[in-house]
């Protein structure tokens, strides 16, 4: 996609405003970072037509998250606020047009962190991220972050085996039915693949052992089906 000049601002420009930020920052000018920043982005929302930002926001987000472009920002997380309030206008706009690759991005930048730009979450990521996998052009990078979420959630549920699960066994049976209709549907990638058999296998035992009374040891029960299985400390205090 072609970016023109619009009042004064292109893209090269809208990447050095953001060295800039960062060239401030990583001096210890924390504020004056944070202060030139606010000043650029309300100058860029006040001068730059809505088709000119939407086009320097596409290469911005082509380079920074499928090209990897600015590793060397060292920004954690995600963009600084400033350029997440641009990233959600652009993101809300496109996705209601259902564009790839912006679904996508859309996620990987909000999917797993708060959105401070919407407190309550009118613009679920998830499921900017399920309508990217619907789309005509979903690509590999979706099918692993959707069959990743799968896995991240079973992983997150057996985190107080073997006393509790976190999760309900209708939640684990949906989740599953959803990562083994992707399987049918798409190549995923070996480990995401190895990793989902791996807790699929878990629980199945957990539950088992549970439906028996919890009839026997737990950690015998995973060693003897071949399960490597170490629980999570758990800490209670008395009030």
């Amino acid at each position: 996609m072609c970016v023109r000049r619009c009042s004064g601002i292109n893209y090269g420009q809208f990447i050095t405003e953001i060295q800039k930020y960062c060239d401030l920052r990583d001096k210890g000018l924390k504020k004056q970072a944070n202060r030139f920043l606010f000043e650029f982005t309300k100058h860029f929302k006040e001068n730059v037509s809505e088709d000119e930002a939407d086009a320097i926001l596409f290469q911005f987000c082509k380079e920074y998250i499928d090209e990897e472009k600015f590793s060397d920002w060292d920004m954690p997380y995600a963009p600084p606020f400033q350029i997440t309030e641009l990233l959600n206008s652009y993101f809300i706009r496109e996705c209601e047009k259902n564009k790839m690759p912006q679904l996508r991005w859309a996620f990987q930048i909000f999917g797993k962190y708060f959105n401070p730009h919407d407190p309550k979450n009118e613009h679920n990521p998830y499921l900017m991220l399920e309508q990217a996998y619907a789309h005509e052009q979903c690509d590999q990078q979706t099918v692993d972050l959707y069959f990743g979420k799968q896995v991240e959630y079973l992983w997150w549920g057996q985190h107080h085996f073997p006393e509790g699960c976190i999760i309900s066994r209708d939640d684990f049976e949906n989740t599953v039915c959803t990562a083994n209709k992707i399987l049918s549907e798409k190549s995923v990638t070996p480990p995401l693949a190895a990793e989902f058999q791996y807790y699929l296998k878990l629980y199945r035992i957990y539950f088992a052992w549970e439906d028996s009374g919890r009839n026997g040891d737990f950690y015998e029960l995973c060693q003897n089906e071949g399960i490597e299985f170490k629980a999570v400390a758990a800490y209670y205090y008395d009030e």
